[in-house]
């Protein structure tokens, strides 16, 4: 008697699918659609600040301490308008930090390989890990749209490359059938 060894093959053939699908967006990438989403998220943070605005309102009505509520909500709604203003350049600047941030990073794991080599038995991979790292923040800090858009591209197609797998693999699956062991049973 055969049966399906694997009865829910089609899970794995959506996920396939749902990856694909996500690696042909990130594909689809550009530097007007990150700027739209960075538009986007602008008007989100704008939004917040003017919840808090409303929140503090609120306080005020109940005798409640609402100081730091309002230097919050100008301070979100400052950094909303900017954004919403500015999408371009808020996200040079985002990426840019982020880089100087990671060049940081990887010369301090430099300092401590200095400090630290005699420790360790494997020097090499905080060796790779720092240089990979001041690489990444040093991209970032001169060309971040054009790096970023390329890390897309290369996730988006690893991303279509595992979905087809999966897919593939899934109808493989499907395929297979199991034939169960009869068990004999042990004399007595």
């Amino acid at each position: 008697m055969e049966t399906r060894a694997y009865k829910n093959w089609w899970i794995l053939a959506a996920n396939g699918l749902i990856a694909v699908l996500f690696g042909l967006l990130l594909l689809g990438f550009t530097e007007d659609v990150i700027r739209k989403i960075v538009f986007y998220f602008g008007v989100i943070v704008l939004i917040c600040g003017l919840a808090l605005v409303a929140l503090a309102i609120r306080n005020i009505k109940k005798d409640k301490g609402s100081l730091v509520i309002i230097l919050e909500a100008v301070v979100t709604i400052a950094i909303g308008l900017i954004i919403v203003v500015q999408p371009s350049e808020s996200l040079k600047l985002f990426l840019t930090l982020i880089g100087i941030w990671a060049v940081i990073i990887g010369i301090v794991q430099l300092v401590i390989l200095i400090n630290i080599k005699d420790a360790l038995s494997n020097k090499n991979i905080l060796l790779i890990s720092a240089l990979i790292t001041i690489s990444v923040g040093i991209a970032l800090m001169f060309a971040p749209i054009s790096f970023v858009l390329g890390i897309l591209k290369v996730f988006g197609v690893v991303s279509c490359a595992l979905g087809i797998l999966m897919i593939y693999f899934s109808f493989v699956l499907r395929a297979v059938k199991f034939v169960p062991e009869k068990k004999e049973e042990v004399a007595k």
